[in-house]
């Protein structure tokens, strides 16, 4: 009898221990959006396309997926934080927004009502011209 609660103590630990990993692996949130340009996330170019942006809740790791052809891209980003800025972002809805420098198109900010995240520029985007502009365009959160 003993050895019968004890091995039914060690499965139950070993599912907790496999719930764990895999709430740890779920995204937060998911948003798609067709991208008209092509565009650099960090220094990699991303042809124009409709795109999902998965982003994971507890290391931020963004994975960006084009639709079409399946291509995916796992980049880090930095937490937009709305509630200690004071920034109001209830009115513009789930965004992603591109920075135009030097001509180019490059990923700076991906944003719901709630949560948001920045993106890294890449070394070849830091030294181009300044922030010419912003584009942003209108999303959706899955």
């Amino acid at each position: 009898m003993k050895r019968i609660a004890r091995n039914l103590i060690v499965l139950a630990v070993f599912a907790m221990v496999l719930t764990g990993l895999s709430m740890a692996q779920q995204f937060t949130y998911r948003v798609t959006a067709s991208i008209p340009y092509d565009f650099y996330v960090g220094d990699q170019l991303m042809s124009a396309g409709n795109y999902i942006f998965a982003v994971n809740y507890g290391d931020r790791a963004v994975t960006i997926t084009n639709q079409a052809n399946g291509h995916s891209s796992l980049v880090l980003a930095s937490p937009i934080e709305f509630a200690s800025s004071g920034y109001d972002n209830r009115n513009k809805g789930t965004v992603v927004e591109l920075n135009t420098v030097g001509g180019k198109y490059v990923l700076a900010d991906l944003e719901t009502r709630t949560n948001g995240v920045s993106f890294p520029q890449g070394r070849g985007n830091r030294t181009m011209a300044k922030n010419e502009g912003t584009v942003t365009i209108v999303a959706s959160l899955r």
